[in-house]
């Protein structure tokens, strides 16, 4: 009778041990970080670092182009990121864009990104019109 009880007891265990959450939430962010959301902010910081306005500003939402680039129009937007040099946002650091972590609600996604040398925050990414979309930057404090 002691065996099937130990048993019983050990089985238990193991089946809550695999019902763990599967990690912090920490690294639950970042395993995220090559997901669509991560991907997208990425691609943005590509098309602008290429001086490629037309793709850069296709990639924002009307928030985003106030927010990201912080001018007001489409056009606007389009016009600044064409005048960029191109390789402005290159660094001796590797990638352009370091990803720390994704967040997805039923919203979108949190980004938290930092663009070496220059910014450091989170964007959020919607989906409209079946693709993603940058929606914002909100810079972290520090």
């Amino acid at each position: 009778m002691w065996g099937k009880t130990t048993c019983g007891v050990v089985l238990l265990a193991v089946c809550l041990a695999g019902c763990d959450s599967g990690g912090s939430e920490s690294e639950q962010k970042r395993e995220h970080t090559d997901s669509p959301a991560a991907e997208l902010v990425r691609h943005f910081y590509k098309a602008a670092n290429d001086a490629d306005g037309t793709e850069a500003c296709g990639l924002l939402t009307d928030t985003g182009i106030r927010t990201v680039v912080r001018v007001k129009t489409r056009a606007d937007c389009v016009r600044s990121v064409d005048g960029f040099q191109a390789g402005s946002f290159e660094t001796d650091e590797g990638d352009l864009v370091e990803i720390e972590g994704v967040d997805e609600d039923e919203e979108g996604f949190d980004v938290e990104a930092v663009v070496k040398g220059r910014s450091e925050g989170t964007y959020t990414v919607v989906r409209r019109g079946g693709r993603l979309l940058i929606d914002g930057f909100k810079p972290h404090e520090g």
